[in-house]
């Protein structure tokens, strides 16, 4: 990096929106906001060369947009609007300004898809490996949060989008191929963007009992999901929205445990599957993959029968195969 931290600072400034409710923004020891009484959420996720990317695969202006994305994603998921955002960057000497000055562009670009803004952060040095961390705030939609410990038995589970399209992207640059429709997958890898239209609508027809992101995997998010609402769930390989081109290649476990997918996963009440068919028909893909019951942990069967899945999706700290 040719640059000190205070003018790297200062470049940064450039990507902070003027807004009448932020009374101090970048250049102190910490912002200050005017916010009015509501409640609140919070949340931070940060993205480690070598563990959640490698710059061979992405490039800086992807990375900026994706690190706000997972961050956007996870406030989406708990029936919240984001707000603000804060950037921590740990920059190895090899990287140079305008690499840096690409993700601020990506940021910037993101948060302007969802109307936040960047209220500060901070910036160090590393010996080696580049992260990005940032921190993000957002305001409730409703009275109640949308969590992982609100499902209820009886409740139907629904998913956004398609899965399993992140992790084959990674395969296919992994891989260098390319194959039908590698551009819609490589995309998807790089700008996991959320599906704020399908989210939109399910707050605003009231439609999710609790919901998550699909970050992991299908089956450990779910898991995650079941055991912190105390149910168990069983889901129907056959309803799972995964792209033909996987099926045929045999690619099948990467809907299940590929992880990135950054779509949202949901449970709701049956009496609201209506409301939820107008949301398809729409145009926004939703799909209904199984259902919640007293009991605990993760059911898959397909044509009828159990399944079992030896990688159930990805978590830090476990050797993974």
């Amino acid at each position: 990096m040719e640059l000190s931290e205070n003018e790297l600072i200062q470049k940064l400034k450039r990507f902070q929106k003027k807004d009448a409710r932020i009374i101090r923004g970048i250049g102190d020891d910490c912002a200050v906001v005017r916010m009015q009484e509501s409640q609140y959420v919070f949340t931070q996720d940060a993205l480690v060369e070598h563990i959640h990317f490698e710059f061979s695969f992405i490039d800086f202006f992807s990375l900026g947009k994706k690190a706000l994305y997972v961050n956007v994603s996870d406030i989406l998921s708990m029936g919240a609007e984001p707000l603000y955002f804060l950037v921590t960057m740990g920059i190895p000497s090899r990287i140079l300004y305008k690499d840096i000055d690409k993700i601020n562009r990506g940021m910037s670009y993101a948060a302007r898809e969802f109307n936040i803004n960047l209220i500060g952060g901070d910036t160090t040095e590393t010996k080696k490996d580049f992260f990005i961390d940032i921190a993000m705030i957002g305001r409730l939609m409703q009275k109640k949060y949308l969590g992982r410990d609100t499902a209820k038995a009886g409740d139907l589970i629904g998913v956004t989008g398609y899965l399993g399209e992140s992790a084959y992207g990674l395969k296919l640059l992994k891989e260098s191929k390319r194959v039908k429709n590698s551009r819609r997958f490589i995309e998807r890898y790089r700008n996991p963007k959320p599906p704020y239209n399908i989210w939109k609508e399910l707050i605003k027809h009231g439609i999710p009992n609790a919901m998550m992101d699909i970050s992991d995997g299908l089956l450990i998010d779910l898991g995650r999901m079941m055991r912190e609402s105390k149910k168990t769930a069983r889901i129907y390989m056959e309803h799972l929205p995964i792209p033909d081109v996987l099926i045929e290649g045999g690619n099948e476990m990467f809907a299940l445990s590929g992880g990135e997918d950054y779509q949202f996963l949901f449970t709701f009440s049956p009496h609201k599957k209506s409301l939820l068919g107008k949301t398809h028909k729409k145009g926004l893909p939703v799909s209904i993959i199984g259902e919640v019951a007293r009991g605990s942990g993760v059911t898959l069967i397909e044509r009828g029968r159990k399944k079992k899945v030896a990688i159930q999706g990805y978590e830090h700290f476990r050797k993974h195969l």
